[in-house]
């Protein structure tokens, strides 16, 4: 871990913010390991998402400037932290669904914060988001799963993060906390009996493994790469399992064999004592799994966050994002600005660029208020536009003066604070202004609208179709002798009317009715 006392110097080493007012030597940027897009991170012993490491080409696995032994070893993969004789860790794709972002951390903010405001320095966001970047204990890795995919497993107790439930025993196994809920001791034992010729033995960790043809075999062949190298297939593991012969080789093994370990969870009997370790493995899994891991599709880890606590197709999408992000550091600015304003920092933009500082630019509109000292550095800085921070003490203080004295120290500190006065990282003085040029003319009112005319001509009525239900129904009422009497048009709908049955009055003769 980083020592807290250390992490806000390693963090604003990036900037002058020395405490002696009078420096005058503070260059522009001091990024002596960054050229911008072109810097490829440094090899060694990175963290996921830190400047260490390979960095990764594209959106997909490929990689760039793999050394011959990452390819003999490792398949060209991540270094990412190794116990003893461990492999180089490889990175396959990304898994799917995994989305990483990453965002800057409260407390380092808050850290830059106060120092600013110490210092009333003015600083380009644009340049606090590369110093975030360039320290992987300022910013958190946002982790998040597409709701549709099964939940990941995220630790409880420590700041671990899988994809599977089997990673995520696998790393408890492995971990200080297992002791925890379990106990071990190592118990002397008789060595195997029988003749042996060949015994194999770990290819990275060179741990003794037994006869092929010995019960236990297959068994501690299968822990050893569960416990310290599953981070590689089983099949690529087992390749590299050497055998060796000999009496020296077997009495090696054999002498390994008269001390073994046994387990059993904290507090039971003696009769809970095993040699198995797939019975810790199963209680663990069945009983206490919820105790140290929970589900989720969202999760936060801290950006020095230890590569073998997360699965590998986690640890590829963070070190994707975080190349990405160190190729393009504004992307942060957003979620930066919301983290210094929280802490009432000042953010505004000059000349296209957005800056941070102990507060925003507020011209004096009159100089004949200020008193003498406050007078004296705007008057000069009117008249000096951008002027060092040297050539003010150099103009104002006696010949010979090498440090201000203290109250015009106090004076330019209070018109730094005030916005009258910008001192930017670079030992620049500016004095804002206000605008000057004639005041925009009034907009004249906006004539209304006329309404627009139908260039279709008058519109149409549509002629109403006819209905005939009305007349259908006064015809279906009808007596006899009145149905005698219509004529035209009505005389029609009567006949059609009662060969259907539909007047009431001939449903009884309707077929004399109709003769007629």
């Amino acid at each position: 871990m980083t020592d807290p006392s250390n992490e806000q110097d390693d963090l604003l080493s990036a900037f002058d913010l020395g405490p002696a007012w009078a420096r005058d030597n503070a260059p522009a940027k001091k990024y002596d390991n960054h050229r911008g897009e072109e810097e490829r991170p440094r090899r060694g012993r990175g963290g996921p998402g830190g400047g260490g490491g390979r960095r990764f080409e594209g959106g997909g696995g490929r990689q760039g400037g793999g050394r011959r032994e990452d390819r003999r070893g490792g398949g060209g993969g991540k270094f990412s932290g190794r116990r003893d004789g461990d492999p180089r860790r490889e990175l396959p794709d990304p898994a799917p669904g995994v989305r990483v972002t990453l965002q800057p951390a409260m407390e380092a903010a808050h850290r830059l914060v106060k120092e600013i405001q110490h210092r009333a320095r003015v600083y380009s966001l644009f340049d606090v988001s590369k110093m975030f970047l360039n320290h992987r204990t300022s910013y958190l890795l946002e982790v998040a799963m597409e709701p549709s995919r099964p939940p990941m497993f995220r630790g409880v107790k420590d700041a671990s993060l899988f994809l599977t439930k089997e990673e995520a025993i696998a790393h408890f196994l492995a971990s200080p906390v297992f002791e925890e809920c379990y106990e071990s001791e190592e118990i002397e034992t008789e060595a195997p009996s029988g003749n042996f010729q060949v015994v194999a033995k770990c290819g990275f960790s060179g741990e003794w493994l037994g006869p092929p043809n010995f019960h236990s075999y297959q068994t501690n062949l299968r822990r050893l790469h569960r416990e310290r190298f599953s981070n590689m297939s089983f099949e690529r593991y087992a390749a590299r399992v050497r055998t060796e012969r000999g009496e020296e080789a077997v009495n090696a093994w054999l002498e390994s064999m008269k001390k073994r370990t046994r387990w059993r969870p904290k507090g039971a009997d003696e009769e809970a004592w095993t040699f198995d370790r797939g019975e810790i493995d199963r209680d663990f899994s069945q009983n206490r799994f919820g105790e140290f891991f929970e589900e989720t599709h969202q999760a936060e880890l801290p950006g020095d966050v230890d590569a073998r606590s997360i699965s590998i197709g986690i640890l590829a999408a963070v070190r994707i994002a975080g190349s990405h992000a160190r190729r393009h550091p504004a992307m942060m600015i957003p979620s930066l600005c919301r983290a210094l304003e929280s802490d009432h920092l000042a953010i505004f933009k000059t000349k296209g660029k957005l800056f941070c500082g102990p507060a925003r630019p507020h011209p004096l509109e009159t100089f004949e208020e200020l008193s003498q000292r406050p007078s004296a550095i705007v008057h000069f800085l009117d008249a000096n536009p951008e002027a060092k921070l040297k050539d003010l003490w150099k103009s104002l203080l006696p010949e010979g003066t090498e440090e201000p004295p203290k109250e015009w120290l106090v004076d330019l500190f209070w018109l730094l604070t005030q916005g009258h006065v910008l001192l930017f990282d670079d030992g620049r003085l500016v004095l804002p202004k206000r605008r000057q040029g004639p005041a925009p003319a009034k907009a004249a009112p906006k004539a209304k609208k006329k309404k627009r005319k139908s260039s279709s001509g008058p519109r149409v009525r549509k002629a109403k179709v006819k209905s005939h239900a009305r007349t259908i129904r006064k015809i279906s009422r009808l007596s006899k002798s009145r149905l005698g009497a219509l004529r035209g048009e009505q005389r029609q709908w009567a006949r059609r009317l009662a060969r259907r049955g539909r007047i009431a009055a001939l449903k009884v003769h309707g077929r004399r009715g109709d003769r007629r």
